[in-house]
């Protein structure tokens, strides 16, 4: 080989990797890791069942019931067992799958947004609005988030809705804290001092420059804080504070199933216990994996 060839080799390789785009970058980062892609296939398979078991299997939790079968342990017909009201398990943690995971997605879907909007404005209006909002902050973060979930909905009265408020209040700190942290690091760097400089108003700085690059973070917090909404639903539920009887939910399963823990019926409380431990096992996973993959630092050398 020539070493004109050899140059020419070297600039098609150069330019292949300015050409590939940060999010191409990083997903290669994140597949690249053997833990990243086991949480990837545990989050996805959670998923695929909450989005897939209500259209091929219809299920109504208020008629569910056969006192003839209750406290079977698994078998052909019952592969995970039968509870204490003859209802089969499986059927039961499959479609609590959409239950625990639609409400805990759904709480940090709106703790990311208030929360993220929040420290954006504080961080970048500073004053008094960065003065009041994380003093109501703080004040959030002075309980424990648990206890100040099971306070609230205890107040308010159980119920699905009123745990999706409550644990959305109890997130809302880590965003804020968070957003605001990444506008006080990114609002005096040189694009964003430059795009003042070139007349781009405050707002569009903050949209256009200051928040794209604030995402990355704020992403890994949002996949590490839905296994922590895993487990504040399973909580609420264990203590009859979330779904409400007969509706299927992980902690209300396991609310009703402890009980029979000396009595050798293992199976009733070990897979709905084993579904919360394998769901949270598989976000925590995927959002380590994305804390790895979205650091730029990684990208160098």
């Amino acid at each position: 080989m020539t070493t004109l060839d050899v140059a020419v080799d070297r600039r098609a390789v150069a330019m292949t990797g300015r050409g590939r785009s940060p999010a191409s970058a990083a997903w290669r980062r994140l597949v690249a890791s053997p833990a990243a892609r086991a949480g990837l296939i545990m989050v996805a398979a959670f998923v695929l069942v909450a989005l897939v078991t209500p259209v091929v299997h219809l299920y109504d939790a208020r008629t569910d019931a056969n006192l003839t079968s209750r406290l079977r342990p698994p078998t052909a017909a019952h592969p995970f067992g039968t509870d204490s009201l003859g209802r089969d398990i499986l059927v039961r943690v499959v479609h609590a799958t959409r239950v625990s995971l639609g409400l805990a997605i759904s709480a940090v879907a709106v703790a990311t947004v208030i929360g993220s909007a929040l420290g954006f404005l504080a961080g970048y209006l500073r004053g008094r609005v960065d003065l009041v909002v994380m003093f109501c902050m703080d004040i959030v973060l002075a309980f424990p988030a648990t206890l100040l979930a099971i306070a609230i909905v205890a107040m308010i009265g159980p119920g699905l809705r009123n745990s999706l408020f409550a644990i959305s209040l109890v997130s809302i700190p880590a965003y804020a804290r968070l957003s605001r942290s990444s506008v006080l690091e990114l609002r005096e760097q040189e694009f964003v001092l430059a795009a003042r400089g070139l007349g781009c108003s405050g707002w569009r700085v903050l949209a256009g420059h200051i928040v794209p690059n604030s995402l990355p973070p704020l992403i890994v917090q949002t996949t590490l804080s839905i296994a922590f909404a895993i487990l504040e639903a399973a909580a609420l539920g264990f203590l009859g504070l979330g779904a409400q009887p007969p509706t299927p939910e992980w902690g209300a399963m396991l609310a009703d199933s402890y009980k029979y823990f000396t009595s050798g019926a293992w199976w009733v409380f070990c897979f709905p216990g084993a579904a919360i431990m394998l769901s949270v096992l598989g976000f925590n996973l995927l959002g380590d994996g994305l804390r790895d993959a979205l650091d730029p630092r990684l990208g160098q050398g």
